[in-house]
């Protein structure tokens, strides 16, 4: 019985003690747990002070202020986008300063190749002239230099273009003379100056003559018969004069 009667004489502190001991047991190991802190804050303002008001009283986070129409995902996903479009456009900048920077080393090569080109020209003419001398080994020495000269400029990438019995190209081409050939119209049959290639690109413009389409003979011939046409043209009208006077 007296304990009965203690229990119904407990005091409200002691009431707030079981509670607090009870929720300790329930929620053991939570961290920052909504309980423990309105427990804590009860045990604080026990002298009755309003919870909106009190300092004790656990704040709680404030909602967006774009609530309920809120507009940051729509911004994120516009900021998303602008990077997307930024990372490719200095993709695509890379990529155009990588070719101009080719094309810049490409002309510099074309330059300095179109200066030495004399002097690769001139290397069969110097050939011809080293077979000349009669000391074999002589010979032989100035034409190993010479074939080693030759190669080195044929490896940086020159070619000399195939050109005779070739159709008239007018972007690797210069026509100086047309001439009277069998050949078929805008075929080339005479070399005046040599064309040359470099990686691909044209170094120096190929100056040649072409055929016209016309056989060596045939103008002559059309010029012959046109004569006698007009030669017995006049005859024709020199006989008729005298008929006439008859």
């Amino acid at each position: 019985m007296e304990n009965e009667k203690q229990k119904h004489t407990a005091t409200p502190a002691a009431k707030e003690a079981e509670a607090a001991e009870a929720h300790a047991h329930k929620c053991a190991g939570e961290k920052n747990c909504a309980c423990e802190k309105k427990i804590e804050h009860e045990a604080k303002c026990a002298h009755g002070h309003d919870e909106n008001s009190c300092e004790h009283a656990p704040k709680e986070a404030k909602p967006c202020k774009h609530e309920p129409n809120c507009s940051c995902e729509g911004e994120l996903a516009k900021l998303g986008d602008s990077c997307l479009r930024i990372a490719a456009e200095f993709d695509n900048y890379k990529k155009r300063t990588a070719k101009e920077k080719e094309a810049l080393a490409l002309h510099s090569e074309m330059k300095l190749i179109l200066r030495l080109l004399p002097a690769y020209e001139e290397i069969a003419m110097a050939e011809r002239e080293v077979a000349k001398i009669k000391e074999a080994e002589v010979a032989k020495g100035a034409l190993m230099v010479l074939s080693k000269l030759q190669q080195a400029f044929e490896k940086e990438g020159l070619l000399q273009m195939k050109l005779k019995g070739e159709k008239y190209d007018p972007f690797r081409h210069e026509v100086a003379l047309r001439e009277d050939s069998g050949a078929p119209e805008g075929t080339i049959v005479r070399v005046i100056r040599n064309g040359y290639l470099y990686k691909g690109e044209v170094l120096q413009h190929a100056l040649v003559s072409v055929s016209s389409g016309k056989k060596p003979g045939e103008k002559q011939e059309k010029a012959d018969e046109t004569d006698v046409t007009d030669a017995e043209t006049k005859n024709t009208k020199g006989s008729g004069k005298t008929s006439e006077k008859q």
